[in-house]
């Protein structure tokens, strides 16, 4: 059976021009990925240039009794953008609120012990904020409606005492060992409520993630990445499954992909993720060790095309439930049925 280990994070990412690869439990004091040595082409080009090829992405994905949901904001240097979508469980509809972010020294911090980004527009508050000391996760957020869409507040943040609660980074090859892929990933239980034109809603518990991603982008990526995220008999279950056209040469070494069990990491191995009948019908997520083999069907799909200047970015973030089967580190089956998640393919050009 596949198997891939967790060592101890390292004090930096980056030493001497070269990354440290592997997967760890737990995570470095910063997610700064600068000083790689030549990482386009090889040629030896100034680190304030190469520097500029850096963007980062931020996510936050909740579930709770009534509402499941995804924050996410974009550092592309020169501006940002920020999103929060979340659908109702029961009726499956959704809500999107959008925004771009003027010019600042940077959005996305690269600390890992704390951190604040946030959009703090009048019409588009939101702000995940986190201090590991503490195990302290949050997501909070207050949008304006207009004529299409209610106005939405709502507050996701994670206990003090949380036995769900994880940290792994993942640093890959991106695909070759001059240019470097950083993930930190962090799972929690939740407490929260989210509100629709100021309702009184009372919170309820759930569990989450957040998704801290820095790496030397190519001038044209594309990815998918599903996000599972419930309880089955009892156990709590949180994956996070990836595939990209800046995945690592030697996958099988190096990916981000990972289960967490009722606290417990299980690295999973890389995927195949297809769509035969389209995007909005039945995605196959699969490997070749008999670990992952999925069906996610979408229930809601949310598109958006956004074109500025040289910048185009084309995505699909889509709510639906999960069937199949996983294996954890112990050869142990986790069978899903009609198990919640979602879905995002997105392509970046630059």
């Amino acid at each position: 059976m596949y198997s891939r280990q967790f060592c101890e994070p390292p004090e930096v990412l980056v030493q001497n021009g070269k990354a440290h690869f592997g997967s760890f439990c737990g995570v470095s004091p910063k997610t700064d990925i600068r000083g790689m040595r030549a990482p386009y082409a090889g040629i030896p080009v100034p680190s304030i240039i190469s520097n500029l090829r850096i963007k980062s992405r931020l996510e936050y994905v909740f579930s709770l009794k009534d509402f499941i949901g995804l924050s996410q904001f974009y550092d592309f240097k020169a501006f940002g953008l920020g999103e929060i979508i979340f659908w109702n469980k029961e009726n499956g509809k959704k809500y999107v609120y959008h925004t771009i972010m003027p010019p600042r020294r940077r959005f996305v911090p690269v600390l890992t012990t704390r951190g604040i980004c946030a959009c703090y527009r009048k019409s588009r508050f939101i702000k995940i904020s986190w201090g590991r000391q503490h195990k302290h996760h949050a997501l909070t957020f207050k949008v304006k409606g207009d004529n299409v869409r209610p106005n939405a507040e709502g507050y996701v943040y994670s206990p003090l005492q949380d036995e769900m609660h994880t940290d792994s980074l993942f640093v890959c090859p991106s695909p070759a060992s001059s240019r470097c892929n950083a993930t930190w990933i962090s799972t929690m239980k939740v407490m929260g409520h989210v509100a629709i034109n100021g309702e009184n809603v009372n919170d309820s518990e759930g569990l989450g993630m957040m998704i801290l991603n820095r790496a030397y982008y190519k001038f044209h990526s594309k990815s998918s990445t599903s996000y599972g995220i419930g309880n089955v008999n009892g156990k709590e279950i949180i994956f996070y499954i990836k595939t990209s056209n800046m995945d690592a040469a030697d996958s099988d070494s190096y990916n981000s992909n990972v289960l967490i069990i009722n606290g417990k990491q299980t690295a999973l191995p890389p995927v195949y993720m297809t769509h035969p009948f389209g995007i909005d019908k039945n995605w196959i997520i699969q490997d070749t060790e008999s670990m992952v083999d999925l069906t996610f069907t979408p229930l809601s799909v949310n598109s958006r095309t956004l074109n500025l200047i040289a910048l185009r970015t084309s995505y699909y973030t889509m709510y639906g439930t999960f069937e199949g089967v996983l294996l954890d580190s112990n050869g142990e089956k986790i069978i899903l049925k009609n198990f919640p998640g979602l879905l995002h393919k997105g392509m970046l050009r630059l």
